[in-house]
């Protein structure tokens, strides 16, 4: 069914686009448009990717579009089932446990060898992206969509930031799949309310301090105490996908239908959030 939710082609601003990749061609946006909308659940599981639809709704050609599905096909948030064409991935329990026990030990691996190895560039790099993430508001889904993205993206920024110092641009990427992956799992199933109160900055503080001070056993505390603060979410998102799954649903998220909305090519300056594209029978 048509969700509200708007495609993250629509937002702009000079906050929003200092915390975006270089984009240096359509298919490079398409890729990052199309990825964002799956993690932020503009298209939900399951849910088939039509080439000619996508183009309708980013605005942008054929060969960019078919292009970027391939590209997402290496990262976990997009499947391709034979002669049936490129879906969103599945989810399940099975799959998000395991994204999670991928994702916490990669995390483990790629900050300790920062800490082997960052030098004191780094160390700048770190202090000046945790400044600037200091002074972007926390933002839940309930919230401002285009606030809560500027959020997300400073709060990855960050930790992208801190794994840099490892020198493994191979680790790194497999973190930021793995990322995505389960960021994807709490946008679409998470109770956010047991986040809300939680004070990231002063953990991120804290956990830049320590690296900086090269304190590895701190760091370890810190790094465990940051991953339990969002186990109360994970446990919501295991219930919910175990019920899903009782029900015999396939891991599907099933929400109630919003109004239709009708894609339209996105404008050189977006003024207006849109939906994503209508499902066709």
């Amino acid at each position: 069914m048509p969700t509200s939710l708007p495609s993250v082609a629509t937002f702009s601003g000079p906050e929003l686009d200092a915390l975006s990749p270089d984009l240096a061609g359509p298919t490079e946006q398409a890729a990052f448009w199309l990825e964002r909308d799956i993690v932020r659940g503009v298209f939900q599981p399951d849910e088939r990717l039509k080439v000619e639809q996508l183009t309708k709704f980013y605005g942008l050609g054929h060969s960019p579009i078919r292009e970027a599905i391939l590209l997402l096909s290496s990262t976990g948030l997009v499947v391709h089932e034979h002669q049936k064409g490129y879906r969103v991935a599945p989810v399940s329990v099975a799959d998000y446990m395991d994204v999670l026990d991928a994702y916490q030990a990669i995390y483990r691996m790629v900050l300790a060898k920062s800490v082997e190895r960052g030098d004191q560039a780094w160390e700048e790099r770190v202090v000046v992206v945790l400044h600037r993430t200091m002074k972007v508001r926390k933002v839940l889904p309930d919230g401002d969509p285009v606030a809560r993205e500027l959020w997300q993206r400073a709060y990855k920024a960050l930790h992208r930031e801190l794994l840099s110092g490892s020198g493994s641009p191979v680790l790194q990427q497999i973190y930021a799949n793995l990322g995505d992956r389960a960021e994807r799992y709490l946008n679409l199933y998470a109770d956010f309310e047991t986040d809300r109160e939680r004070d990231h900055h002063a953990e991120h503080r804290g956990i830049v301090d320590a690296l900086i001070a090269r304190d590895g056993e701190r760091l370890h505390g810190l790094i465990s105490h940051f991953f339990a603060g969002a186990q109360p979410m994970r446990d919501v998102v295991i219930q919910r996908l175990e019920e899903l799954e009782s029900q015999g649903g396939g891991g599907r998220r099933r929400r109630a239908a919003a109004p239709p909305r009708t894609a339209a090519v996105r404008p050189a300056k977006p003024k207006a959030a849109r939906g994503r594209p209508r499902k066709r029978a």
